[in-house]
């Protein structure tokens, strides 16, 4: 079972109506975005504002233990070894890129929910990235199966990671607060 499969029947079994890659999106977008990355009472709280209510322990502890992963694998030395939680390649295609979607769309409400705000200060490759991620997350046609689409949605995800590597580098480097 992957990381995704294991999430998503945790979130059903406690009744969580979030999508794993959307909430994903979110945690990894906060993550970001914030400059004390240790606050898990902070965390906690926030949580409880995405899920409308008490967090369940079982999705808390998820929550917990893929935000210090994602901070290793976001981090200097991670080898950028960062990835999304989106369905693998077993999935039809349809399904992947709505998680692709979700995913950003979260990742923006998680940098949104930060209360960071981007300054003229920021580089513009940030900003960019950010824009990007809102087109992706715009997306809402469905992809047909095809050896051209699956070559394009990698194309979008290894984007959207090497992106998310970028605004993370970005924003801890400047001290976001």
């Amino acid at each position: 079972m992957t990381v995704f499969e294991h999430f998503r029947d945790e979130l059903s079994r406690a009744s969580v109506d979030l999508h794993p890659s959307e909430l994903h999106g979110m945690l990894i977008g906060y993550l970001c975005a914030v400059k004390d990355k240790s606050g898990p009472a902070q965390r906690g709280s926030l949580f409880e504002v995405w899920m409308d209510g008490e967090v369940p322990t079982s999705i808390a502890k998820i929550l917990e233990e893929t935000y210090k992963q994602s901070l290793d694998s976001l981090g200097e030395f991670s080898d950028f070894d960062f990835s999304l939680m989106i369905p693998g390649d077993a999935e039809v295609i349809t399904e992947r890129a709505e998680s692709v979607s979700l995913w950003c769309s979260g990742f923006l409400s998680g940098f949104g929910e930060s209360g960071r705000q981007l300054d003229a200060d920021d580089a513009s490759d940030v900003k960019e990235a950010l824009q990007d991620m809102g087109r992706i997350a715009a997306m809402s046609e469905e992809v047909p199966e095809g050896e051209e689409n699956e070559a394009d949605l990698n194309e979008i995800i290894e984007f959207v990671r090497i992106s998310t590597l970028l605004i993370f580098a970005e924003t801890d480097s400047k001290g976001a607060h």
